[in-house]
Formats: C-alpha cells, sequence, structure tokens
C-alpha cells in the first residue's frame, strides 16, 4: 500500500510539472504575440464574414426588394420592360431607383413616350449598373457605365444649409436613402428619374439644338472657349440661349462678335471649375469661374428657382442639371455682362 501511495505521489508532482511547463510555455506565447489557437475554432473575422454572408443569402433579391421599400411605380415599369428576371438573377447590380413621386411628377408627354416599350427599357437600363457599387464608392465626378452602356456620373457635396456632411447625387438626382441591401446586389432611392438623352459633351449639346443656341455657338467660337467645351475636363457650363443674347442692344452684340478679347472674358464667366448640379448650389455661395482672375460669381437660391449673379447681373437658371459627358448644362436666361 506505502508502495503504491508514493508511486501516485510522484505521478502527481510530475503531472504538475507538466502542467505548469505547458502553461509556462503558453505564457511566453502570449507575451510573445504567439497565441495557441485550437485549429477547430473559428476566427473572429471568418465568423463575421460567414453571417454576412449567411444574412446577405437570406436577403430579398432586388426586385423584391423594390417591392418592400414601396416603390411602386419603379416595380411596375420594371416588369412592363421584361427587367424582372434580371433584378431577381444572380448580378450583382446596382439599382437607382426613383421615387413613386418622382415618376409622377413626369410630364405627360414623357409619361406618354414611357408607354414605348423601347424607350422604357432604355429608361430603366440607365437607372441599372452591372455590378455592386456601394455609396461610400461613389466618389465626386465619379462616371459609371450604365447596363445599356450609356453613363451617369455621381457627385458628392457639402450640404451647408442642412447641417449634413454630405449629399450624393446620380445625374443631379439626391439620392434619398441608400445602401439597401439585396443578394444580388444593392439598391439606392434617387429622386428623379434619370433619361440618357443627352449624349456627347457641351458643345455637342449645343449643336444638337442650333435653332436656340446659333448665336452662343458663334460667340464661344469667337471667345476661343470650344476646345474647353469638347474636352474630358469637367465643369459647370452657364448657357446663354439666343433670346438672352438678344437682350443686349443690338450694336453691343455686334461688337461682343468682333471682340474676341472680351467675348473670352464674359463667356468664361459662364463657366464654373467645378462640377455642380443643382443639388450642390446652396443660397449665396461664391463659387469659382474660370475668368481670369477667377472671378467669382454668387449663387442665390429660394423657392422661384436658382439665379447667379456677376458682373452686376443677375441670371436666372431656366433649365437646370442637362448631364453631359464633360460636366453639367445649366440653362441661363441672361448674359452676365454689364457694359
Amino acid at each position: 500500500m506505502k508502495v503504491f501511495l508514493s508511486t501516485f505521489l510522484v505521478a502527481c508532482c510530475i503531472l504538475v510539472q507538466l502542467c505548469f511547463a505547458t502553461g509556462a510555455s503558453n505564457i511566453v506565447n502570449r507575451h510573445s504575440g504567439n497565441f495557441p489557437r485550437n485549429k477547430e475554432t473559428p476566427s473572429y473575422n471568418n465568423v463575421l464574414k460567414t453571417s454576412q454572408q449567411v444574412q446577405r443569402k437570406e436577403a430579398p433579391d432586388l426586385m423584391t426588394l423594390t417591392s418592400e421599400l414601396g416603390l411602386k411605380a419603379f416595380y411596375l415599369f420594371v416588369q412592363q420592360a421584361g427587367l424582372a428576371t434580371m433584378l431577381r438573377g444572380k448580378g450583382p447590380w446596382t439599382v437607382f431607383a426613383p421615387t413613386n413621386s418622382a415618376f409622377d411628377r413626369l410630364p405627360q408627354d414623357v409619361k406618354a413616350a414611357l408607354a414605348d416599350p423601347g424607350v422604357l427599357n432604355r429608361v430603366l437600363l440607365y437607372h441599372i449598373v452591372p455590378k455592386e457599387l456601394k455609396a461610400g464608392s461613389l466618389q465626386n465626378n465619379k462616371v459609371i457605365t450604365t447596363a445599356n452602356n450609356d453613363t451617369v456620373m455621381a457627385n458628392v457635396y457639402e450640404d451647408q444649409e442642412a447641417g449634413q456632411d454630405k449629399v450624393l447625387t446620380i445625374n443631379g438626382s439626391p439620392v434619398y436613402k441608400e445602401n439597401q441591401m439585396a443578394r444580388n446586389g444593392v439598391l439606392h432611392i434617387i429622386d428623379k428619374v434619370l433619361f440618357p438623352l443627352t449624349t456627347g459633351t457641351a458643345l455637342q449639346y449645343l449643336r444638337q439644338d442650333n435653332a436656340t443656341y446659333s448665336q452662343t455657338l458663334k460667340l464661344l467660337e469667337v471667345a476661343g472657349l470650344n476646345n474647353t467645351l469638347n474636352d474630358t475636363t469637367g465643369h459647370t457650363f452657364l448657357l446663354p440661349t439666343n433670346a438672352a443674347l438678344e437682350k443686349l442692344d443690338p450694336a453691343q452684340l455686334r461688337h461682343l462678335m468682333n471682340d474676341s478679347r472680351t467675348a473670352s472674358q464674359i463667356m468664361k464667366r459662364h463657366i464654373l471649375q467645378d462640377v455642380i448640379f443643382q443639388a450642390g448650389f446652396y443660397d449665396n455661395e461664391k463659387v469659382k469661374t474660370l475668368e481670369d482672375n477667377n472671378e467669382e460669381l454668387t449663387v442665390l437660391v429660394g423657392p422661384g428657382g436658382m439665379e447667379l449673379y456677376g458682373n452686376g447681373t443677375f441670371s436666372r437658371v431656366l433649365a437646370a442639371d442637362v448631364p453631359v459627358t464633360n460636366g453639367v448644362v445649366h440653362v441661363v436666361d441672361t448674359l452676365m455682362y454689364k457694359p
């Protein structure tokens, strides 16, 4: 019995020594950064990734999500255009889905045009991007290719009035709600219906409507700014119509058409350094132009619309947010020029 007890005590001592050695080794490993890990225990990152994948698989597809978010008009138009299968498919897709009120605000002639299946299909594909783009990846002036090989432009602006850090727009349309996740992509709710009606640069846009802009085109040519309106650098173009130029005394207009230096100075005043859609302007903002001394214009935003003030002249925006491949066009009713 004494032999057995003695053997048992020796075994216990050896076991204690082994445990102590193992514990010390583990402590050393911890302090040296070499943590022992059970191979069968997953890391935190792997658990989180797996959880996100499960949640994603359980999320609705984009078509179902559209319905759940109450975007009835967009949902019905997608069905009419035969695109529902695509938005239920694998993806991934990014969808810029207009609100119901955005469709309600469309003019009657535009609503009638959407009855044409070809027009409707092209318009809706203009709201879909064949890859996943969360809001955080949409930087200012980012050009995005849509599902019908047209392009839209994302812009990010500081919102000085609402107290928000950023305002995200797509072709000037504010994003009302972002990052609505589906199992096959992401959906952003926007406040306007997007139309792929404008193609080309600002100069090409003017040339498509010679009846409205023939005098404007001539003045830009005299000013030597055709290249600026036709290059790839993004700007905001405040373009007066023929009617705006005809407000000038005929003798003054003739003088401008023959004075390249003055014409250049005046028309550079109508080109802003940055791309700014209407949602990016705020009241009493100062914006820099291409004029040689970096002249600034004052932006006035109110219930009646938007005006710009420069060179002692107010100019009202008649048509805002015309997207072009090198920026945005705002059509104005007065040439900012005071002889």
